[in-house]
């Protein structure tokens, strides 16, 4: 389920190949977003993970490693904040 996930997000950064984000195709955009998060929940599932914690779980550690006073406006990762 792994390799379809990373395929289909390959399916989904297809239709922003050589293009704005507002100049994609947003049925296509919509149609392989669904198969990504299809594919994401189907994982969760089989490992019986709880999306919704799993979610906020990393949402908390991303505050941590990017607290916004640091973060906000760089794209700069963690360790080179």
């Amino acid at each position: 389920m792994a390799v379809a996930l990373n395929i289909e997000a390959g399916e989904l950064l297809e239709a922003f190949l050589w293009k704005n984000a507002e100049d994609a195709d947003s049925a296509k955009v919509k149609e392989e977003l669904a198969d990504v998060i299809a594919y994401a929940l189907l994982l969760a599932d089989k490992y019986k993970f709880d999306v919704f914690e799993i979610v906020s779980e990393k949402i908390i550690e991303n505050g941590k490693k990017y607290p916004v006073d640091k973060a906000k406006g760089t794209a700069k990762k963690y360790n080179e904040l």
